[in-house]
C-alpha cells in the first residue's frame, strides 16, 4: 500500500513536463523569431538580389567609358634670329611682301617679266625703276615671285664705293647689322637682308620667309 503514492507522484510529475514542453518551444520561438539560433540544416536559402535594370536614377552621375588622348605631337618652335635694331621692313619700293603677282603689277603697272640676257622665271624688273639706293648708284633692281608672290628682291651694283654707301643708308634704316664670312647683314624670325662684295660686282638681297 505504501508503492501506490510514489507511483501516483511520478504520473504527476510527467504530466507537469508534457504540458510544459509545448510552452517552452513558444517562449523559444518568440525570443529568436528570425531563426538565428536554429539548425542550419532547417533554415531555407535566402532568395538572390536581382540585378538592376533600366537607366540610373535621375540625379545619379554614370561614370563615362575609357578613352585613350590621341598622342599630340610637340610643334616645333621658329627660334629668333633677330639681330637688327627696328623692325624688318613691310615692303619693297611701293610692293607689300606677300602680294601677289596680279596685286603688284595693279599697283606697279611697269612690272615686266625678265627676258634678258636670258629669260628668268618668276623675276620681274620696272621700266621705270630708279637705280638709286641712298647715295649709291645701281644698275639693276628685281623683283622675285617664286610661288606666285612677292618673297625677295636683288639689287646689284658696282664697285666697293657704292658697297660702303649701301651699307650705311642701310645700317641708318635697321641699325648695326654683323659680318658672316664675306656677308654682311641682317636678321629678323621671317625675314634678311644680305650685302656682299663679289669681286668688282656687288649685290644686295631681300628674303621675305614668312
Amino acid at each position: 500500500m505504501r508503492m501506490f503514492p510514489a507511483a501516483l507522484a511520478v504520473c504527476l510529475v510527467l504530466l507537469c513536463l508534457s504540458s510544459w514542453l509545448p510552452a517552452a518551444s513558444s517562449v523559444a520561438q518568440a525570443a529568436d523569431p528570425a531563426g538565428i539560433n536554429a539548425d542550419p540544416a532547417t533554415v531555407p536559402d535566402a532568395p538572390p538580389i536581382p540585378a538592376p535594370k533600366g537607366p540610373p536614377p535621375a540625379g545619379q552621375d554614370t561614370p563615362p567609358a575609357f578613352m585613350q588622348r590621341p598622342a599630340t605631337r610637340a610643334q616645333r618652335v621658329r627660334p629668333d634670329l633677330t639681330f637688327a635694331q627696328r623692325p624688318a621692313p613691310k615692303e619693297f619700293r611701293g610692293v607689300a611682301w606677300g602680294l601677289s603677282l596680279e596685286e603688284a603689277r595693279a599697283a606697279q603697272p611697269t612690272l615686266t617679266p625678265v627676258l634678258k640676257p636670258v629669260p628668268l622665271a618668276g623675276t620681274y624688273a620696272k621700266t621705270d625703276e630708279l637705280l638709286k639706293l641712298g647715295e649709291a648708284d645701281l644698275r639693276s633692281v628685281a623683283y622675285y615671285f617664286p610661288k606666285g608672290k612677292l618673297s625677295g628682291a636683288g639689287i646689284v651694283f658696282e664697285g666697293e664705293a657704292n658697297y660702303f654707301l649701301i651699307k650705311e643708308h642701310l645700317i641708318g634704316l635697321y641699325g648695326p647689322g654683323r659680318q658672316l664670312g664675306d656677308r654682311y647683314g641682317w636678321t629678323w624670325s621671317e625675314f634678311s637682308i644680305e650685302l656682299r662684295m663679289r669681286g668688282a660686282m656687288g649685290e644686295l638681297r631681300y628674303n621675305h620667309a614668312p
